[in-house]
């Protein structure tokens, strides 16, 4: 499990958060994950993506209208720590 005060999972909340109108971080799992290899194996990891539901299943969806701020959420997550983003 990643802590919720980790320095990657605030920075990851506070990118996302202009983009959404509602609290940006939840807990819980949804379908299968490479998150869980990751853990396992002692790497930190987190779930992040567009909004949708249905996950994996026969009624999988995703919305379209998201992509773009999830988009923006990474690129300001990558862009708000030094050394992450290629100069």
């Amino acid at each position: 499990m990643v802590e919720p005060d980790s320095p990657f999972v605030q920075g990851l909340c506070e990118a996302a958060s202009p983009h959404h109108p509602e609290r940006v971080m939840s807990v819980g799992r949804d379908g299968a994950s490479d998150a869980v290899s990751f853990l396992a194996a002692g790497v930190p990891a987190v779930e992040f993506g567009p909004i949708g539901d249905g996950h994996h299943g026969p009624r999988e969806w995703v919305s379209i209208s998201s992509l773009s701020s999830y988009r923006q959420a990474l690129e300001g997550f990558v862009k708000a720590f030094p050394g992450m983003a290629a100069a």
